[in-house]
């Protein structure tokens, strides 16, 4: 039996958070890449921006009408944490707490992902892209649990180096939600008897 596939109602309510997300992570992504001098508050604040943020197209990916109830409360779940989480990392005194507050962020959000991925998929079939989306945050999350003796340069690295391979996924699943909204675009073929109308 083939998977189901994305209607064309679903992909036009994902495809504004989907495309969104994907730029949100890519100007962070380019902002760790390029801002050579970045120092503590730089890296708090843009962290505190980006993880606010995500939070917000999150919530709005899983609030669209065309996604099934029950994943909306795993999924609205991960997507609030990790909007606390960014507040909160407004506040931290010191640059490892960042990194630490960001790893739970990147681990509510990733498994709340993977959560609706797995259960959630067949009937959503979007939901598909939450396997990447999930997997590079639980691994991010991983890896900011040691970054407690790094300095804001290499802090701003890391969580870059994630963000990075998020844009492009999330880029990449926005336009073919692009596709799948054309495809769908009603062909009228006129007939003989229509042109004699």
């Amino acid at each position: 039996m083939p998977a189901p596939k994305t209607t064309p109602v679903q992909a036009s309510d994902v495809f504004r958070p989907v495309f969104l997300r994907g730029l949100t992570a890519l100007a962070y992504a380019l902002m760790s890449i390029f801002w050579i001098g970045a120092d503590d508050k730089v890296v708090t604040y843009s962290t505190a921006a980006f993880l606010v943020v995500t939070g917000v197209f999150m919530w709005q990916y899983v609030s669209v009408e065309s996604a099934p109830e029950k994943s909306r409360a795993p999924y609205a779940l991960g997507a609030g944490l990790m909007l606390l989480a960014g507040i909160a990392t407004i506040f931290v005194s010191s640059i490892a707490w960042v990194g630490y507050v960001g790893a739970f962020a990147f681990l509510a959000g990733g498994i709340a992902e993977l959560i609706v991925f797995a259960k959630h998929r067949e009937a959503f079939p979007p939901f598909r892209n939450q396997l990447v989306t999930g997997a590079v945050g639980v691994i991010l999350a991983i890896s900011l649990c040691f970054s407690g003796g790094m300095d804001a340069h290499a802090l701003f690295g890391l969580i870059g180096g994630g963000t990075i391979v998020l844009a492009v996924f999330a880029l990449i699943a926005a336009f073919g939600h692009r596709h799948e909204m054309k495809s769908a675009a009603p062909t009228t073929i006129n007939s003989p008897d229509q042109e004699s109308n």
